[in-house]
């Protein structure tokens, strides 16, 4: 009995076939795996927003202070020799898990000399805290510069109120201090910063280095990339041009800087200085 075998021109079109089905397939592969890590990048921000308010509700409804000079496994930046706990290393005995401050879409941040990523990781969240909104520094002459926790109630429109939102990641650098961790690596900028004050409810000190508009990281040993936030006062921008952002309702969502910016005028040809309050009641960075 004879046994037909294929012909070239048959192998040829079932190689050509398999050429095609891969080439439609492999994006829906590739948009399938981005859409799993952005909804892994929403659960971690859910998380930590579940642990702001368990923490609240343990401290009279105060929201977690930017960060405390309490003895903390790492040091200060400022200080070296001083250990202290930000705003993520204080949630942690709510959260369980360091590595929900890591955002899935891109890579957690590596350990740094001997240090192991349980200690490191809140220390270098790639998730930032609204620190003007909620626990503004009253002082830039003393060491910590007296961060004022505020009420969580004191939040006149909670599902408009940003307290979380992705992060610059450490492949550039935040303020550095030899043999020390790095300082205020763990929050995010308003858009709007008149002068040195923030100039809204509640009112406090802007970031030294970290600004919305061109030339806000001017200060940077290592400029972050757009997507990374060097428009958008570390505001991260990685899944389709957007920001993961948490509200004090602890709604999580993507939004796009224009969005996160509401009630300014920002854009992403605005320089650092020339960014203004044009809609107070759409503004997200304040409590009113």
């Amino acid at each position: 009995m004879r046994h037909r075998a294929f012909t070239l021109i048959e192998l040829l079109v079932v190689i050509a076939i398999i050429a095609i089905l891969a080439a439609i397939l492999f994006p829906v592969f590739a948009q399938a795996k981005t859409a799993a890590k952005g909804a892994a990048s929403i659960s971690n921000n859910s998380q930590l927003g579940r642990a702001w308010v368990m923490y609240a509700g343990d401290y009279d409804d105060t929201a977690v202070p930017v960060w405390n000079m309490t003895p903390g496994p790492l040091e200060f930046g400022r200080l070296p020799g001083v250990g202290y706990s930000p705003w993520s290393q204080l949630l942690r005995a709510y959260t369980k898990n360091s590595s929900i401050t890591q955002d899935p879409v891109i890579r957690g941040n590596p350990t740094e000399g001997d240090i192991p990523l349980e200690l490191l990781w809140p220390y270098r969240p790639q998730y930032g805290y609204a620190f003007t909104v909620w626990s503004p520094l009253m002082s830039l002459g003393s060491v910590d510069g007296s961060p004022n926790p505020q009420k969580l109630t004191q939040a006149a429109d909670p599902s408009n109120t940003i307290v979380l939102a992705s992060r610059k990641d450490r492949t550039t650098l935040d303020w550095y201090t030899p043999g020390t961790l790095i300082w205020m690596a763990q929050i995010l900028a308003p858009p709007v910063c008149s002068g040195q004050r923030t100039g809204t409810i509640p009112d406090g000190f802007c970031p030294l280095i970290y600004r919305w508009g061109i030339g806000g990281m001017g200060a940077l040993p290592d400029m972050p990339t757009d997507e990374e936030g060097a428009r958008t006062g570390c505001v991260a921008i990685r899944k389709n041009r957007m920001a993961n952002v948490m509200m004090s309702d602890t709604s999580v969502k993507y939004m796009t800087p224009a969005v996160v910016a509401s009630g300014t005028n920002w854009t992403w040809e605005s320089r650092v200085g020339q960014i203004f309050m044009t809609d107070i009641k759409q503004y997200k960075w304040d409590l009113e």
